[in-house]
Formats: structure tokens, C-alpha cells, sequence
């Protein structure tokens, strides 16, 4: 999405610089215009009699010159609150420096060096000035499109094509180096969703984020993130944006941070507000390193929901994920994900008790090509006893839909896309790089039922093929075609027995 930019940093390099050239220039003007006063000024050819005074009155001007350069110092000094590190030893030395046997021909010389420095100086800090105002603010978006093609309902027949527009234009702003605001405006629409070409009714736009950030709160590693955003933690599998989705999810919520390398992450969000019987989620994340390259991320999540009957809601998920991986000498790369999480509490009238695991390894190689490999099993249990008042089939929340599970999206919404017979996904995926903008990659799917819910474990196999072309810096080109064919249990589920289709096109471009 919006990429960095260069901002306050080098506006803080550049007012040092400025600092340490405004402090030389105002020490050499002022000694070379003491100067030039006292060696400009007609004066006789000295008698013997006008000696002692011309010797007292220079006595009096190095005086004057030793303790404006005393003064100079004390302010150079003070100059350590505002560069934040010691003066540098040349503008010590400039202002211990003397004017030497200069004559008054040479010292206006310099004067005129001098003043077209100030000229330059002015300029540098007008430059400056505009710089810190265009860093105040940073405008950038991005706007997409799909084509999607699907025949997905396993019978032979009409497939279902859409065209998918999203439009996202983000304004980010700075009051303070401590200080941010973040306001994005989304424009989601599916084509020929409008009544006309003269519809304006704008009800496909919203105000996606809209939230202020204190940073260095009190002082100290606290930052505190207040309105509407994103929640995105870990491996994205319980809490994540769900940017496939043609209006990706966001919260109204208030997060505060504590650390900074190592944190830990408290927020509650507001899912829906009905007066005393609101929807919330509150949750604690956190990061941990464990050792160079290795991660441990405990969590906790609530949610709650305070109507009455079958949607009354008192849930907790807790688990930890770790992450790591090494590099050897010659630059092949070996890594790890493993995440296990619980659910309890209660839904409605059932008692909640369910699982996941996650484990995946990979491997990345050195060469041009960029090869990664990654083998992984992925379980969520299942309920195979209904109507027991238990519930065993684990939720997965705001997890990333495509992300995981196949690119055909058949199994999004756990437990209700199978039924509540969990799922088990064995997967292996392969990526390279075809050139230096072309990038290939193929997963492959082995779905199984954890519970037999609907008369048969096996589900099916999934193949997707996917291809992305960098066309420039700012251009981004997607290809993906998946196929899936279905086990017994996905025919008994689905009531067809052919394979199922999906392509893709998207195109990508950022501003």
C-alpha cells in the first residue's frame, strides 16, 4: 500500500547543518565587523605621543572580541538541547579563533564572502521551511481491479463472472514528530452495481480509517492509536485485514502499546452498538524475542456479545505462535511458523471448547531465481456430535480469507464452510522468479474433514497456479486460475460430482 517516505530525518539533518553554518557565520561577521571598524577607520600617521592610546583602544577591541567569543561558546553549548549531541570541535575552534594580521582590504573581502554565505543561508532556510511543511502531510492510494471468473458449485452449468473496483486514497499527517493522523477514504464497488451513469449516491464510499496515533506518550516506549483502524497481529489467521475482500475489515477501536522490539499490545474494539447489548472484542497480543531470529507471540483475545439466546456470546481464544528461521553460509535460508490456540467460553446455550494447529517449514534460496518452498499442515477441530450442548468446532475469527485454504475461497468461514467438522489442509507451495519482474508460483491442497459431519472425511484436492508481473515501479499485474476436485465428502456436501473452476485478473496501480 503507502510507502514510506523521507521525512523528518532529513529535515533534522538538514536544520543541524544550518545551525552549525548560521553559528560560524555570526562568529566571523561579528569578529571581521570589529575588525573592519577599528582597521577601517582613518586614522593619522601615529606620533609618539597617541601610542599609548592607540594600544589601550586595542586592548579594549580584543577585550570586546574575547568576550563576545566567551559568549559564543556558552550558546554553542546550549546548542546540544537542539542538535541533540555535543558541538563539533571546528565551531569550538571557530570561536577561539582570532582575526590575525588580516588588513582591512582582505577583511572586507571576506565580508562580501560572508554576506553572499547569509544570502545562501536564507535560502537553504526557506527551502527548509517548505520541506517541513510538505513533511506535515503525505498523500498517497491506490487503485484496483479484478476480473473474476468462477464455476464453483460443482455442476456443470453457468459459471459466475464479476468485475471488482476498489479505490483507496490514504491522507497521513504530522502535526509533531510524536503526533499522527490517518485518514483513508475507500470507494468499493462491484460494475454496473449503480442504477445508472447518473447515480451519485456515494453509498459504495466510507471513511475506512480515521484514527490519531500518540507516540512517546509520557515520555517513555508507550504509543496509543485511538479510532477507526486495522487489527493486524501474527500470522493473520485470527486477526487480519482481509485485503482480498473488496472492502477489507476495519474496527472502531483504541489500542495502546507498551515497548517497542518487545511489546505488548492491549485494544477493544466496538463490533456492533446496541445500546447495553453491544458486540466487543478486547484482546492483548504480544512480541517477544526469544534469541536472533527466533519470535514467541502470546495472545488473548475476548469476545462478547450481550444478546439474549442463541446469538449470546462469551468467548476466549488464547495461543502463541513462534516464528523463526537461519541462514546459513552460502545464503540458503530455513524457517518455521507454528501457532496452536484454544477457544472457550459459552455461544448461546453450547459450552465452547476447540482447537487449532498450524505448522509450517520453508525453504528460500540464494539464487537469481529466488526459490521458496513451504510444506505445512493446518487443523481446526470439528463438533461431530450435534445437539449435545457443546461446541467443538473452532472459529476463526477475522482471520485472512484467501491468504490461507486455497485460492478458491470454498473454505473462508470456519466452522460454517464445513459444516462444523473442522478442516484439515495438508499443502505444499513452490514460488520462483521467472525474471527480474516475473514471479510464479504453484500451491497445491489436500482438504479432510477433522469430524464426519456430512457422511464422508475426504473433501478434494486444490491446484493454484499463480503469476505476478511487476510492469514498473508502481504497477502491479496478478494472474491466478485454481482448480478443485471434489472427494466424497464434497459431493455429498455439494450434491455435484464435477470439478470445479476459478481464474483471475488484477491489476494494481499506487500513488
Amino acid at each position: 500500500m503507502a510507502r514510506a517516505r523521507a521525512g523528518p530525518p532529513a529535515i533534522d539533518t538538514d536544520r543541524t547543518n544550518i545551525v552549525i553554518r548560521h553559528a560560524r557565520v555570526v562568529t566571523r561577521v561579528f569578529i571581521f565587523s570589529l575588525a573592519l571598524s577599528w582597521a577601517g577607520t582613518p586614522t593619522p600617521v601615529p606620533a609618539q605621543d597617541n601610542t599609548v592610546a592607540q594600544l589601550k583602544e586595542l586592548q579594549d577591541l580584543r577585550q570586546e572580541v574575547d568576550r563576545k567569543k566567551a559568549e559564543l561558546r556558552r550558546e554553542l553549548r546550549l546548542l546540544k538541547g537542539v542538535l541533540g549531541e555535543e558541538p563539533r570541535d571546528e565551531l569550538m575552534a571557530l570561536a577561539d579563533g582570532s582575526i590575525g594580521g588580516m588588513t582591512a582590504e582582505e577583511l572586507a573581502a571576506e565580508l562580501r564572502i560572508l554576506r553572499e554565505e547569509i544570502d545562501r543561508l536564507r535560502q537553504a532556510m526557506a527551502r527548509e521551511r517548505l520541506t517541513a511543511e510538505d513533511a506535515r502531510f503525505d498523500i498517497q492510494g491506490n487503485t484496483r481491479s479484478r476480473l473474476e471468473w468462477g464455476d464453483t458449485d460443482f455442476s456443470s452449468g453457468d459459471a459466475d463472472v464479476r468485475q471488482l473496483l476498489r479505490t483507496k486514497v490514504r491522507i497521513t499527517g504530522n502535526p509533531r514528530h510524536d503526533t499522527r493522523v490517518i485518514v483513508e477514504v475507500q470507494d468499493s464497488r462491484v460494475w454496473g452495481s449503480e442504477f445508472g451513469p447518473s447515480d451519485a449516491s456515494g453509498d459504495q464510499v466510507d471513511f475506512h480509517l480515521a484514527y490519531a496515533e500518540l507516540q512517546e506518550v509520557f515520555g517513555k516506549p508507550l504509543r496509543l492509536r485511538l479510532g477507526r483502524q486495522e487489527l493486524v497481529y501474527g500470522g493473520r489467521r485470527l486477526l487480519g485485514p482481509g485485503n482480498w475482500g473488496n472492502t477489507p475489515r476495519a474496527y472502531d477501536a483504541m489500542v495502546l502499546r507498551l515497548g517497542e522490539s518487545n511489546w505488548v499490545d492491549g485494544f477493544t474494539a466496538k463490533l456492533d452498538e446496541k445500546g447495553t447489548i453491544d458486540r466487543n472484542l478486547f484482546g492483548v497480543w504480544s512480541h517477544l524475542r526469544l534469541a536472533p531470529g527466533h519470535h514467541a507471540g502470546p495472545y488473548l483475545l475476548v469476545e462478547q456479545d450481550k444478546n439474549a439466546g442463541g446469538e449470546r456470546l462469551l468467548r476466549l481464544t488464547g495461543g502463541t505462535r513462534f516464528t523463526g528461521s537461519t541462514t546459513g553460509e552460502t545464503g540458503h535460508l530455513f524457517g518455521y511458523d507454528l501457532e496452536g490456540a484454544l477457544q472457550t467460553g459459552e455461544e448461546g446455550d453450547q459450552d465452547v471448547f476447540a482447537w487449532m494447529g498450524v505448522a509450517t517449514v520453508r525453504y528460500h534460496g540464494p539464487s537469481w531465481t529466488q526459490p521458496e518452498l513451504r510444506l505445512g499442515v493446518d487443523l481446526y477441530s470439528g463438533d461431530g456430535t450435534a445437539g449435545d450442548g457443546d461446541q467443538e468446532a473452532f472459529d476463526n475469527l477475522f482471520g485472512n480469507r484467501h491468504t490461507f485454504l486455497g485460492f478458491m475461497d470454498l473454505f473462508k468461514a470456519l466452522p460454517n464452510d464445513t459444516d462444523n467438522g473442522g478442516l484439515m489442509d495438508v499443502r505444499l507451495a513452490g514460488e520462483m522468479s521467472a525474471s527480474k519482474t516475473v514471479r510464479v508460483g504453484l500451491h497445491l491442497h489436500n482438504f479432510v474433514l477433522v469430524e464426519d459431519t456430512v457422511g464422508d472425511k475426504a473433501l478434494g484436492q486444490e491446484a493454484d497456479a499463480v503469476v505476478t508481473w511487476d510492469y514498473n515501479e508502481v504497477t502491479e499485474y496478478h494472474w491466478g486460475g485454481s482448480i478443485f476436485v471434489p472427494g466424497d465428502g464434497m459431493k455429498l456436501r455439494s450434491g455435484g460430482e464435477d470439478p470445479a473452476f476459478k481464474t483471475w485478473m488484477q491489476l494494481l496501480v499506487r500513488f
